[in-house]
């Protein structure tokens, strides 16, 4: 759970960062600078949880190494590993050294965080466990990148003073909100309209994994989109207590939505 939903955080504030990048190297650059530290800092933090809980962590070298092009967990190893590079990298030249950072590089990171986001859903689908259908790969990404943009921009308020808000981080949120609730629906479709152990599985959510899920649905999901669908259509910027409190909302809200979905498809009963 910690691995997808640091990992996500993770490629969610490179997509912030680089898209602030692009729009206004110098309105923006204490919000790139936060996002790309914090980037490589959360999706190492992710590996490590995930490494400790295997037996022999340093085993997980060999994925380098020895490539298993018919798995996805091997390809997820390859990729995260890029990104890293990537990620570390282009922390090094804008915070570290101060300078300028190619814009191709950063369109590379943008595909490989993508790519990433979907990879977080699609490994959990390909255990061919009910629980865990079709609808999580684009549940993980959209989750991923709008969680990562309001954590972003939650420390940048902390740490420099400025709440940074304009029409394209807005829209996107608005965008990526809306996408997961929908497939949030087409989850939950999936698990009511296919065998009888998902619909197990279905039920056993609303009974006991149900208060933690509303909470993932209405923090994780419903505050964000409203707070900022009322600043669209009013054309005001969010206050600063609004903000604070949709970024909070929606970073416990999406830890619990990803914790339900992990622990569901983990049931023993859904084994069979």
């Amino acid at each position: 759970v910690l691995d997808l939903f640091l990992g996500g955080i993770g490629i969610g504030v490179f997509i912030l960062g680089a898209l602030l990048f692009f729009l206004d190297q110098d309105t923006y650059k204490k919000v790139y600078k936060v996002s790309f530290v914090l980037s490589p800092i959360f999706v190492a933090a992710g590996l490590l949880f995930l490494l400790s809980e295997i037996g022999r962590p340093l085993h997980g070298i060999k994925m380098l190494f020895f490539i298993n092009p018919t798995s996805i967990l091997s390809w997820g190893g390859i990729l995260q590993a890029l990104f890293m590079l990537v990620a570390l990298f282009v922390a090094y030249k804008v915070v570290v050294k101060d300078a300028m950072v190619g814009k191709a590089l950063l369109l590379v990171g943008i595909g490989l965080a993508s790519i990433i986001g979907i990879y977080h859903g699609a490994l959990l689908s390909s255990f061919g466990r009910e629980a865990w259908n079709s609808a999580l790969p684009i549940l993980f990404l959209a989750t991923s990148v709008y969680s990562g943009f309001l954590l972003a921009l939650l420390v940048t308020k902390m740490t420099k003073g400025d709440l940074v808000q304009n029409s394209v981080i807005s829209t996107s949120i608005i965008i990526f909100a809306g996408i997961s609730i929908v497939s949030t629906l087409g989850w939950l479709y999936g698990l009511g309209s296919q065998s009888v152990t998902s619909k197990e599985a279905l039920a056993y959510l609303f009974s006991d994994y149900g208060i933690l899920f509303l909470v993932a649905i209405v923090f994780g999901m419903f505050v964000p989109l409203f707070f900022y669908l009322k600043a669209f259509v009013s054309k005001e910027e969010l206050s600063g207590g609004e903000f604070s409190f949709t970024a909070v909302s929606t970073i416990v809200g999406v830890f619990a939505l990803k914790y339900v979905v992990v622990y569901l498809g983990q049931l023993e009963y859904l084994v069979k």
